[in-house]
């Protein structure tokens, strides 16, 4: 596991490379909102993975109902569901991270192991940051170069805080696991507060309705 080389936690500096990116804090953690409504909405009559499925899927389309409008784009590579900017040079990719999202003291990781296109990613973005190891680049400066990097936003459902923690981070590394545990960057985000477990339903039986006799006759 790489330890990261910048993590931003103060809210200046957090906004301010945010905007390098022609991002806010809002547009990112409305969609961790977006995708932690789709999860407690889900009860015990559900699949078990489809609530996880649905806050990783609902947080995707968030993001792109709120940055296509500012000149992104939806870009779907080999099933890697990514949103890029109008450029070209910023792609955001969502997924689901351990219990060290969002958490400046720690390194994260995701929380499964991630398919051949991330692991392109990944390695696109690492070739990047070996060549300006110490530069936080812009979309601008990737035009130049004719390079693009990807991000992730990082969500953690933490039970014992009642709250997801969040982050938008910069990777570089994939462990032989397949899991991404390397990053050049951490954006670190507010973290969202939730009610305890999702939803119960307590009549999970249908009501009993009473039997119905209908009398019927030829007619004349």
């Amino acid at each position: 596991m790489i330890p990261a080389k910048k993590v931003y936690l103060d809210p200046i500096e957090t906004n301010h490379r945010l905007a390098d990116l022609g991002l806010t804090e809002p547009m990112l953690t409305e969609s961790v909102d977006r995708g932690l409504a789709a999860w407690a909405s889900c009860t015990a009559n559900h699949p078990p993975q489809f609530a996880g499925i649905s806050m990783w899927a609902e947080a995707t389309c968030r993001v792109r109902e709120l940055l296509i409008p500012e000149g992104w784009n939806r870009l779907n590579e080999c099933n890697l569901p990514l949103t890029v900017n109008a450029a070209g040079t910023i792609a955001i990719s969502v997924s689901s991270g351990d219990e060290f999202t969002g958490d400046a003291t720690n390194e994260p990781c995701t929380k499964s192991s991630k398919g051949p296109r991330t692991r392109i990613a990944v390695a696109d973005n690492e070739a990047q940051y070996k060549l300006f190891p110490d530069m936080a680049l812009t979309p601008e400066d990737l035009k130049n170069l004719g390079a693009r990097e990807t991000w992730i936003l990082l969500f953690h459902r933490n039970y014992e805080n009642h709250e997801v923690r969040c982050e938008l981070s910069r990777p570089i590394n994939i462990s032989a696991e397949g899991k991404v545990d390397g990053w050049a960057e951490r954006i670190i985000l507010k973290s969202r507060p939730f009610g305890g477990d999702r939803l119960e339903i307590h009549n999970a039986e249908p009501p009993q309705t009473p039997d119905i006799k209908v009398n019927i006759s030829r007619r004349a």
